[in-house]
């Protein structure tokens, strides 16, 4: 049986003959004597269950005439009648007799409402070529959804994945998993392959890498691992000798700082890992597939007057689920259209009045619907949203992660577009009249779509409850500084050059004393700190840990339990414009809740 990548590497060697023999089922194709060429390969295998899946693309054009190659993607679950969806285009012009090559960061489809009996994925790519006709593929994969999605070396694959994935299987035997038989232990990729864009990183848990690779790579693909890494991905590094972070050109600041799982340095022999041992490592870690599926949801389901878990969520308030309204309005519209109809508006004698008064009656019972509707829900919608913003001044970028919720009425139109590059992934709610997607096999199918980009598809639906996580690297020179020149025992003061108002602010300087503002700090001022202790930073992150659930929860909690380094600081905002990602313009975000944490830059 192929692998999938193995099968990912069979389509360019079968579109080579196809292209110039025509065999395509999905419709012929011009004679062009094998002068067209393609070739797409999958640098994961298989490609991970969330995220980005980044695939290689290189297309070759022997014609006389400049091609454009037009790639159409749909990622799939594959539950009966229910399959969630996600799709995506990409183009490629290939001048003639030339070749280009290109890597497709493709959005995956979710598993949601799948919690009980997950079924497979499936990947369908539809190839348009320019005066040469259509060409389908197609590849299916059968995802384990218990265990930590995991990307790891050929390296460490080569003599390593058959035992790890006999010990994956075994565990899930015997706790009487979901996983059975399609058990496996993580993506094989080569270090060569890694995309340099951290997107393509995104869809994995954890990654796995030999000390050897690390140094191997690119400097634009150690960036894309800091970047994910600071984004929350766990990354292990396996090696041979006693090396540190320093030798390896690593920040240290990224050891468990942003996240409660911290980046690793294990050690291997060079050939063999302890299979026991490592599935054991991580049997118990964060899983982002479990994050979006079901960490949000609270239980299955919800009593009229119950609070959400979520307090994101609870922070938009509760509404009622007027059935009552239904049930008059559908009764007083059958007494319409049945008695007084065939009576008043068209009695015995003047039936023939039926063929105008019953459109009229349910005309104009139509349009009180929609002004009701309107009168009681309104346009767009209302949301709140929480912001964390990791500012590391030496790379000069923001790690975002966002979280938002929001109700809605009536919307005109549910796209919208992101400035910034960002995963943006929706999150099954509680069990309640107003959500759709929710954790159970009663939930909505999610369909959604991605060009360039605009974002399309049910994100957002009207008269619905919703919630989205989104996370993105925002280039900024925004900071806070040290004031320079003060007296040895006299108090920091802190200079900030944020670009918003910080309303409260704590900072642990270099001998692990914590301090925080008296007053708000604004751009461009500075402000004397004053004596705090670890137990007010600790609340003050327990605080802002209420509004989150899963992983992110956990990690604001870290910052508060000793996870902020010394020469660090971490404030709360009530807005922060710059760091802040939009998404639909319709929705009134009437709450903005903002963590900025990271290194105080030096004098």
């Amino acid at each position: 049986m192929k692998t999938h990548l193995a099968s990912l590497l069979a389509w360019g060697l079968m579109i080579l003959p196809a292209i110039a023999q025509k065999s395509i089922t999905s419709g012929a194709l011009a004679d062009t004597n094998g002068a067209l060429a393609l070739e797409i390969r999958s640098v994961f295998d298989p490609i991970p269950p969330t995220g980005y899946a980044p695939l290689r693309v290189v297309a070759t054009n022997h014609t006389s005439s400049d091609r454009l190659w037009d790639f159409s993607l749909l990622s799939q679950t594959q539950r009966f009648q229910s399959e969630n969806q996600h799709r995506s285009r990409f183009q490629m012009m290939v001048p003639a007799g030339g070749t280009e090559s290109a890597q497709f960061l493709v959005p995956q489809a979710v598993a949601y409402g799948e919690t009980y009996g997950r079924s497979g994925k499936e990947l369908r790519i539809g190839v348009d070529i320019d005066g040469a006709g259509h060409r389908d593929f197609s590849e299916h994969s059968n995802p384990v959804y218990d265990f930590p999605a995991i990307a790891i070396s050929k390296a460490l694959a080569d003599t390593n994945h058959a035992r790890l994935k006999d010990e994956v299987q075994s565990r899930m035997k015997s706790g009487g998993s979901r996983g059975g038989a399609t058990s496996q232990f993580g993506s094989v990729y080569a270090a060569k392959d890694l995309p340099e864009d951290w997107l393509g990183l995104s869809g994995f848990d954890v990654i796995m890498m030999a000390d050897t690779e690390w140094l191997s790579l690119r400097p634009g693909q150690r960036l894309a691992m800091i970047q994910w890494s600071r984004l929350g991905g766990q990354l292990d590094l396996y090696a041979t000798g006693a090396p540190n972070f320093a030798a390896l050109g690593i920040p240290s600041d990224i050891e468990g700082k942003v996240a409660t799982l911290k980046t690793a340095i294990l050690s291997w022999n060079g050939k063999d890992l302890d299979a026991e041992k490592t599935v054991a490592r991580y049997w118990g870690f964060g899983r982002r597939e479990k994050m979006l599926t079901e960490d949000y949801t609270g239980g299955t389901g919800l009593a009229p007057n119950q609070k959400p878990d979520w307090g994101l969520l609870e922070s938009i308030g509760l509404r009622q689920f007027a059935s009552w309204q239904v049930i008059v309005f559908l009764v007083i519209f059958g007494i319409l259209v049945g008695p007084v109809n065939l009576f008043v508006l068209a009695p015995p004698g003047k039936r023939h009045k039926l063929f105008i008064t019953t459109p009229l009656l349910s005309i104009g019972a139509s349009l009180l619907m929609v002004v009701i509707i309107l009168f009681q829900d309104g346009m767009g919608g209302i949301g709140a949203r929480l912001v964390l913003v990791n500012l590391v001044p030496e790379e000069t970028a923001a790690y975002v992660m966002q979280e938002q919720a929001c109700r809605t009425g009536v919307l005109l139109g549910g796209n919208f577009e992101l400035k910034q590059p960002a995963l943006i992934e929706p999150l099954a709610l509680p069990d309640t009249p107003w959500v759709k997607l929710k954790k159970d096999m009663n939930s909505q199918a999610v369909q959604l779509t991605q060009a360039g980009s605009q974002r399309s598809g049910n994100f957002f639906q009207s008269r619905a409850e919703q919630g989205q996580t989104l996370r993105a690297v925002v280039p900024t020179r925004a900071r806070l500084e040290l004031k320079s020149g003060l007296a040895t025992d006299a108090a920091p003061e802190i200079i900030s050059a944020l670009g918003f108002t910080v309303d409260s602010l704590f900072y642990i300087d270099a001998k692990g004393s914590v301090w925080k503002s008296k007053q708000s700090l604004v751009t461009g001022q500075k402000v004397q700190l004053v004596t705090s202790g670890t137990a007010e930073l600790r609340k003050a992150c327990s605080d802002v840990a209420q509004l989150s659930e899963g992983q992110t929860k956990l990690r604001i909690e870290a910052l508060g339990n000793g996870n902020l380094a010394r020469g660090s600081f971490m404030g709360l905002a009530k807005v922060a414009p710059a760091f802040t990602l939009e998404t639909l313009p319709s929705i009134r975000w009437n709450e903005d809740h903002v963590m900025v944490f990271g290194p105080v830059a030096q004098p």
